[in-house]
């Protein structure tokens, strides 16, 4: 008990794991937001609810899967990092463009619709790649810890962000709570940045004693 105990200590005093729990509080900011209000705000431009059901049960779950393949495998190809940087700014770009649709007036409910799918699309990609750079970020004898650490605060990041998005629409509308919560997202760019390479160095940070 007492090795594991410090070696559990020794895994929070670890920086990669301050690094990825950083990244998850922050990252999928916009998305998570305007994921929850996705609903309200289709309604309240006038979209039948027919056709926000079709598009949460068929749409949002082609374009989820289909983003998280395609993730997966230009992950492989390009990196973790690299790969999360241009997911995250596609992401960021998809949500602050749809606030500014929104903010501009007259764009056809059509639009927003697709819109709204691009942007699920991205978070397939942005969620696939981010699980990934997690792993990377995991010492080999508490992965499985910290990496619930890690799930623990992406879901911290969902709660905060859609009490955080629901305010600034109650105070600003939906066009600012997507545009404030984008920028949010890019805040997570720095701590991405601080991760590159902390995997390659985790089996000289801790346990060398424990074989």
């Amino acid at each position: 008990a007492a090795p594991m105990g410090a070696a559990l200590a020794q895994v929070f005093r670890m920086r990669s794991t301050w690094i990825g729990l950083a990244f998850a509080l922050t990252g999928a900011a916009a998305f998570e937001a305007t994921g929850q209000l996705a609903g309200p705000f289709l309604v309240d431009r006038g979209v039948a609810s027919g056709t926000i059901g079709v598009f949460f049960s068929v749409y949002v779950v082609a374009a989820t899967l289909i983003g998280g393949l395609l993730g997966g495998w230009l992950s492989d190809r390009w990196g973790r990092t690299r790969a999360l940087t241009v997911f995250l700014l596609v992401m960021v770009a998809t949500v602050a463009t749809l606030g500014w649709m929104d903010l501009r007036g007259g764009t056809p409910a059509a639009l927003l619709i697709v819109m709204l799918v691009a942007m699920y699309f991205t978070v397939g990609l942005f969620t696939v790649a981010s699980y990934a750079f997690f792993m990377d970020l995991t010492h080999p004898r508490l992965g499985a810890t910290q990496f619930t650490t890690f799930m623990a605060a992406t879901n911290g990041c969902e709660s905060w962000s859609a009490w955080a998005g629901g305010a600034l629409v109650a105070s600003s509308g939906y066009g600012w709570a997507f545009i404030v919560m984008a920028c949010v997202s890019l805040l997570a760019l720095g701590f991405l940045r601080l991760g590159t390479g902390q995997h390659q160095t985790l089996s000289r940070e801790g346990f060398q004693h424990g074989g």
